[in-house]
């Protein structure tokens, strides 16, 4: 069964109803889909989440998104697609300089699929009928989102990040591409539980008028709930992460006992495959939901692909740089062979963050405490002994955030099952540690928030948050050297010591 489309009254409008004096039919002037892209990597797909990327850091996305059922005529029993399809694309670009964050979206019709033959059969002629452009440039966003409040550190673990989304009028508001200067301030709160993540986003569109025929589009409130899922990554991907989302509004003047006035309502779903921690492919589709409005199309899917680049640490202009790779040869421990710069320049095939130079299984992932090696199939991913629990794999995050990677669930879930099992491990401290790269305040404060995310992950597994007391220790502790790739590696790290219940306790 096709799922319910637009519909505009145009029995209503042939039939010369009174109209208000502000009315032009004619007008168009608003885009029947009105959902755009989140700018971020680590956003979902077409809402952001609070915290901001790591300051230095770039990214680009090409997203490609194919809708059908964008606007329906209805002339009395007669239904015929007016604006029926559409092919998007979406050029992204976005930069970190800390707690603010700052994108670009340039959005481009490549192909649009209309019918008015319902009108022009009838009659119809003049600037209602006039020709929908078959291709046409979009208005472009200005995006700017600055965090208010980081998750680690917030009552209740919420995020919160102050957003303003800005529209310049570049797009063609009779091909419904655009809809005139706008902006979009709003607030997006996230909310962290393990694996699992909410975001939430509610804005007020503020716009000019738009309309066709009897539907009129106007300002108003938006929304957008959405939760997405870390998935144990299998085959070449890092990491996967399943997304739902669902959005709307409420224009100014809605009324649900008319079809002039309604409200924007859609959904949907995909996933997101990480092959590093800058380059990261998704698709998903998605339906438009509830009756008749603009902005519920009958179906849609859509893809691309997202990039991020760290910069902060990029080699200087002028220095000779053989591979190309962003760090000058002077600090490049692999001049020859291009690799990222916090690996010294080094190449890693399998990802696990240890060159290949230092890495023992250099195509196989593994934690830095083994050399890169991978545990055995039977071993234990955690023992107990006398005063902490012992790890075989590591703790992974996101580089400079506290954000848990997949990799990281199989031995936290393993912790929290131990912990569960013997509760006479009545409190056991949870130590966050870091390299010494960046200062020793960030460095301090950033090994306090992973430890709060792993205490609030293991929570989460029927463990009393009263049991766990994370504590942030920075850069003071190594336990190898920080000159070497697999020595820094070694040195981010989460512990555990036994602090009441232990054979060992003090």
């Amino acid at each position: 069964m096709r799922t319910v489309r637009p519909v505009l009254a145009l029995a209503a409008l042939l039939a010369a109803v009174p109209a208000a004096p502000a009315d032009d039919p004619t007008a168009r002037g608003f885009d029947p889909d009105p959902t755009r892209p989140a700018l971020s990597l680590d956003g979902g797909f077409t809402l952001e989440t609070a915290a901001t990327a790591p300051r230095g850091r770039i990214g680009a996305a090409l997203l490609l998104d194919w809708t059908d059922g964008l606007l329906a005529l209805q002339l009395g029993d007669a239904r015929e697609d007016a604006l029926a399809s559409r092919l998007s694309a979406h050029l992204l670009a976005a930069a970190s300089l800390g707690r603010l964050e700052l994108g670009l979206d340039l959005p481009v019709a490549l192909y649009q699929r209309s019918d008015l033959s319902l009108l022009q059969d009838r009659g119809v002629t003049g600037p209602l009928v006039a020709p929908i452009a078959r291709s046409a440039l979009g208005d472009v966003r200005l995006v700017a989102k600055l965090a208010l409040l980081e998750a680690a550190s917030a009552p209740l673990g919420i995020g919160v990040a102050a957003l303003l989304d800005l529209r310049a009028p570049t797009g063609d508001r009779t091909a419904f591409t655009g809809e005139g200067p706008m902006a979009v301030p709003g607030v997006v709160l996230t909310r962290a539980f393990g694996r699992a993540r909410l975001d939430a986003q509610v804005g007020y569109v503020l716009r000019e008028r738009g309309q066709w025929a009897q539907l009129v589009v106007n300002d108003g409130p938006t929304w957008s709930l959405g939760g997405s899922y870390d998935l144990t990554a299998p085959g070449a991907a890092r990491q996967w992460r399943a997304i739902a989302e669902v959005g709307g509004g409420w224009p100014r003047g809605n009324d649900l006992s008319t079809d002039r006035h309604r409200a924007p309502l859609s959904a949907r779903t995909g996933l997101r495959a990480f092959l590093s921690d800058r380059v990261a492919v998704e698709l998903g589709g998605g339906t438009g939901l509830g009756a008749a409005g603009y902005g519920r199309e009958s179906w849609r899917v859509f893809g691309g692909i997202r990039f991020a680049l760290d910069t902060a640490r990029t080699g200087d202009a002028g220095e000779p740089d053989r591979d190309r790779d962003g760090v000058p040869d002077a600090r490049d421990a692999c001049p020859a062979e291009p690799g990222p710069a916090e690996l010294d320049g080094c190449p890693d095939r399998d990802g696990d963050e240890i060159p290949d130079r230092e890495d023992r299984c250099p195509t196989v992932p593994g934690p830095a405490t083994r050399d890169g090696c991978p545990v055995g199939e039977q071993e234990p991913l955690v023992e107990i002994e006398t005063e902490r629990l012992s790890l075989k794999d590591a703790i992974q995050f996101d580089t400079g955030r506290d954000t848990l990677r997949s990799q990281s669930f199989p031995v936290l879930d393993a912790i929290g099952g131990i912990l569960a099992a013997h509760p006479e491990l009545r409190r056991v401290r949870v130590e966050g540690h870091t390299d010494d790269v960046g200062s020793n305040a960030y460095n301090k404060d950033l090994s306090e928030r992973r430890a709060r995310t792993v205490a609030r992950y293991i929570a989460g597994k029927g463990v009393a948050r009263e049991r766990l007391e994370p504590t942030g220790y920075g850069e003071d502790h190594p336990v190898a050297s920080n000159k070497t790739a697999l020595g820094r590696a070694k040195n981010r790290r989460v512990e555990f010591t036994i602090l009441d219940g232990g054979a060992g306790t003090r």
